[in-house]
């Protein structure tokens, strides 16, 4: 595979897929804490600048993919006013609560990008509400997805885990 100027070897090539009615019902019950893993470079736009987040902010990462989800599901969208509503809930009731980050330059032809690799666990103040289990659903949807800007270039790959070790030393990539 020639990809700008470079050659790769492919050595294996693997594909999964889930309905999003399977991926809504997958998550039963709501949970204190889950971690992603950004195993690419990824970025978040800003509306109005040139400058790309460099962070994984809850109300970004999900807001995001619930505006992917919205536009691309067969099964169930969300309307406007509960999007609004979600928002709310993610700024009130969920946070960051341990990461390990670093920034990388990506350069592509002559154009150059800025991005993130890492983890972050997102912790949640409120197990009872739907929105718990919806974040859940959005985070598994970010493993078919992906997160951020340049999506379709193989920016903001990520995989979610249930279940973070507390010392926050789980590096898998």
């Amino acid at each position: 595979v020639l990809i700008h100027d470079a050659v790769f070897n492919v050595a294996s090539l693997s594909v999964k897929n889930e309905s999003y009615e399977n991926l809504w019902k997958s998550v039963k019950e709501p949970t204190e804490a889950f971690r992603l893993y950004f195993r690419t470079p990824t970025y978040l736009s800003t509306l109005g600048t040139n400058y790309h987040y460099l962070f994984p902010d809850h109300v970004r990462v999900f807001s995001g993919l619930m505006r992917l989800w919205n536009k691309f599901s067969d099964f169930k969208r969300l309307s406007k006013e509960e999007f609004l509503e979600y928002k709310d809930w993610l700024l009130k009731n969920v946070g960051v609560s341990q990461y390990r980050l670093r920034t990388c330059l990506v350069f592509m032809g002559k154009k150059k990008a800025s991005g993130f690799v890492g983890w972050a666990t997102y912790k949640f103040g409120d197990l009872d509400r739907e929105w718990n289990r919806i974040t859940q659903v959005l985070a598994r949807f970010a493993e078919y997805s992906n997160v951020g800007g340049n999506r379709t270039g193989g920016f903001g790959v990520t995989k979610h885990k249930t279940k973070p070790q507390d010392g926050g030393e789980d590096d898998e990539r």
